[in-house]
């Protein structure tokens, strides 16, 4: 009841108790009334309040969540100074266009809330109280939650437009879960500040865009910041507002809107962001489920959706060996689907792909993730089923988008894996329309890039495309009569023809549109995978001009590189080597090129014809060093 009264006095200072009528034209008010009646009396969050001590002595969930290590990480900061606000770094990227600085100033910051809160938690003594209400005034008092990246017009750091972002929503959800485990053990003043700053910066210009249906564009994306945001706030609103109703709002658009993100992912599941952000949003949209599987007592469940096995799925059958993943749109090389998410999904879903087994590791660092890990949760009374239909085997084809990911047989000493994708771009985009990578064992010889290593101003931009890692230069793609690919969010690249058999698997890939290029009647790029041996890769470009032109072919790499031979070109890396013998008309000049934004910098191997061509068929084999 006192925080009942707490909440309700900071929200009408606000304004906020005319916006608990208010009407939510695209919500169903019988779903609302239905949802309400699923929720608990008392808001709630992950796990259990530190009161119930017999959850907090368990030994086994404070062994999970480190707590030995995390007490005396919190005992250090006793005597630590809090890092300061910092206005210059929050403001340089508006200046320059940096991100860096003002990211690295908010994360100093709230960093220090998760290991104090967990510590008290854990050893319930006190002796941390005194810092966290320090931290909660600190933080209601913050110019904002916001990343400088998506506070363009400074109307979150001015105090005079607040909108909600991937950090804000994040760093909300962060706050309420630990005033759900600390409750009355918090000073009645920090937890007022905290919940009047947590109404104005996120609950009500969410609810003034479900009233409105203006701001806060997330709502309606089909990418990651909804899964994101969606959980934060959500996850927020579960734990801090004492009303049911206004909790079942936020439950009840939490499902609307949430099929936004999932009206993203083409029926056979493929991410076109990226692995990286299929960890990122799809793990959010997770945690989002488990939350409110919870709450609801299991009768909420949004894995009902048809589409999620497919969903889920992705993330085993984009993996190449040691579960790395083409580095696709902005992906980093070396990514892998998170093992926490693939893991979670095989037991809760029954998918039945062996190697998955549990128990899932608990993921410490952030309170949510945290206590939803060490307390009992969906996964808790799962087992692994057997093998299944959808066990991975030897390929995974995407053919809504033509991605395929080539592996050797299981039984097979063969350690060639390879890639190669025609479409697929969406939010994330690179212009790398027939884009391949070339792997042996652990090891990403050549190929797709990966990247940018950072972001900046420029990169969400008009100017996106003049970054080489980003438009088609720094790809293993042609240039044709000096042109790079066009925009590849507005072409549709076609896949003439596809052949896969236990011993080879081939597609052919016509990228003609790829290029604003008049002279160009015919580009067809063929991919064979083999089997058979050591394996094999083999890319065959045959490219029609009506009149010479110049062509030139990008083999980008991380790797060491050497020309052995007037026409071969050999990548070494980790004790692997695989040799490319290059087949063209005439012969060709050799040029690299250091690309720093890449992740990491990557060397560009510009192979470029000597004499124009008229039509010709350029063919690079790619084999282990024996």
């Amino acid at each position: 009841m006192r925080l009942l009264i707490l909440f309700l006095s900071a929200a009408v200072s606000l304004g906020a108790r005319a916006a608990l009528d208010a009407s939510y034209p695209e919500l169903d008010a019988k779903r609302i009334e239905a949802i309400e009646a699923m929720l608990p009396e008392q808001a709630s969050g992950f796990g259990a309040p530190s009161t119930r001590r017999e959850a907090w002595t368990n030994a086994e969930i404070v062994a999970a969540l480190e707590g030995k290590k995390v007490v005396g990480h919190a005992e250090k900061m006793l005597t630590q100074e809090f890092p300061a606000w910092d206005d210059e770094a929050y403001l340089t990227f508006s200046k320059t266009g940096s991100r860096g600085e003002g990211e690295a100033m908010l994360g100093r910051r709230s960093g220090w809330l998760y290991p104090l809160v967990m510590a008290e938690c854990i050893e319930n003594k006190g002796r941390f109280l005194s810092k966290i209400n320090f931290l909660l005034n600190e933080y209601a008092g913050e110019k904002s939650w916001t990343l400088p990246a998506h506070d363009r017009s400074l109307g979150n750091y001015k105090g005079t437009a607040y909108d909600v972002d991937l950090r804000s929503s994040w760093f909300a959800s962060e706050l309420a879960q630990a005033l759900f485990l600390l409750g009355d053990k918090l000073d009645l003043d920090a937890r007022t500040k905290i919940l009047a700053a947590m109404e104005q910066r996120v609950f009500k210009p969410v609810r003034a865009s479900l009233r409105t249906g203006k701001g806060n564009f997330w709502l309606k994306a089909d990418h990651n910041w909804n899964s994101v945001c969606l959980n934060g706030v959500t996850c927020a609103a579960l734990a801090a507002m004492p009303g049911r109703h206004e909790r079942a709002v936020f439950v009840a658009a939490a499902e609307h809107y949430g099929r936004h993100y999932l009206a993203g992912y083409d029926t056979d599941g493929y991410c076109s962001e990226g692995t990286g952000y299929w960890n990122y949003g799809f793990g959010n949209f997770i945690n989002l489920r488990e939350r409110l599987l919870q709450v609801s007592g299991g009768k909420i469940d949004s894995f009902n959706d048809p589409k999620i096995r497919a969903i889920a799925l992705f993330g085993f059958r984009i993996q190449m060996a040691d579960s790395i993943a083409p580095p696709y749109a902005d992906c980093h090389t070396g990514s892998r689907p998170d093992d926490w998410f693939v893991r979670y999904c095989n037991l809760t879903l029954g998918l039945g792909v062996r190697g998955y087994d549990p128990p899932l590791r608990v993921r410490l660092g952030n309170l949510n993730t945290a206590c939803m890990d060490a307390f009992p949760n969906s996964t808790s009374v799962r087992k692994l089923a057997g093998p299944g239909e959808n066990t991975v085997g030897p390929r995974s084809y995407f053919d809504k988008v033509g991605v395929l990911i080539c592996r050797p047989m299981a039984d097979s000493t063969n350690k060639l894996n390879a890639s190669i994708k025609a479409g697929g771009n969406g939010n994330h985009s690179h212009n790398d329309v027939g884009s391949f990578i070339v792997q042996l064992g652990k090891e990403l010889l050549v190929g797709e890039p990966g990247g940018p290593k950072h972001y900046s101003a420029d990169t969400f931009s008009a100017k996106r495309y003049q970054s080489k890692i980003l438009n088609s230069f720094g790809h293993p793609v042609p240039v044709i009569a000096g042109k790079l690919q066009v925009d590849a969010t507005k072409i549709h690249p076609k896949v003439i023809q596809t052949n896969f058999t236990p011993a080879q698997d081939e597609i052919v890939i016509d990228m003609t549109c790829a290029y604003d290029e008049p002279s160009l009647k015919k580009l067809i790029r063929t991919f064979r995978y083999s089997r058979e041996g050591a394996g094999s890769v083999i890319v065959e470009d045959m490219v029609v001009f009506d009149s010479p032109q110049s062509f030139e072919i990008s083999l980008p790499t991380h790797a060491k590189w050497k020309q052995t031979g007037e026409r071969v070109i050999e990548f070494s890396s980790g004790g692997e080597a695989i040799r490319a013998g290059i087949q063209t008309p005439d012969g060709f000049d050799v040029a690299s090129e250091e690309i720093e934004n890449s992740s990491p910098a990557c060397t560009r191997i510009g192979l470029k014809l000597k004499k124009p061509v008229q039509s010709a068929t350029i063919r690079m084999a790619f084999v282990p060093v024996q």
